[in-house]
């Protein structure tokens, strides 16, 4: 199954970003039973300190609108609801991004973003 996510992260290296603050986002594609990152894509932040704007949530959604899921260390409940509309699986893990995608892979939880396999 070939699938599209997109990765929160301050360092490039791990997952370390809430949602709500991601200033960018890697994407991966999972091609051939590998992991590899397509490119990196800068956004500007939903989180304007006295909650969402509800016009860069959607900024942002459409950012990553062609990932099946996204993988962010935190996200609120709006963000998750508002994402789930869109059809983008939000996925919270932390640590090095390589081990979060294992974890993708281990817990089958790829299945869920059928909306988006690549061809």
């Amino acid at each position: 199954m070939n699938v599209r996510v997109a990765v929160a992260t301050r360092d490039g290296k791990h997952v370390n970003e809430h949602f709500a603050r991601a200033r960018r986002f890697l994407v991966y594609d999972h091609v051939d039973g590998c992991w590899e990152c397509r490119e990196e894509r800068h956004n500007q932040v939903p989180f304007s300190g006295n909650g969402h704007c509800d016009n860069l949530l959607e900024k942002t959604a459409d950012l990553i609108a062609d990932c099946g899921g996204v993988i962010v260390e935190h996200i609120g409940p709006g963000a998750t609801d508002f994402l789930l509309g869109r059809r983008i699986m939000p996925i919270t893990l932390n640590g090095p991004i390589e081990a979060a995608l294992q974890v993708l892979i281990e817990s089958n939880s790829m299945r869920f973003f059928s909306s988006t396999i690549l061809s």
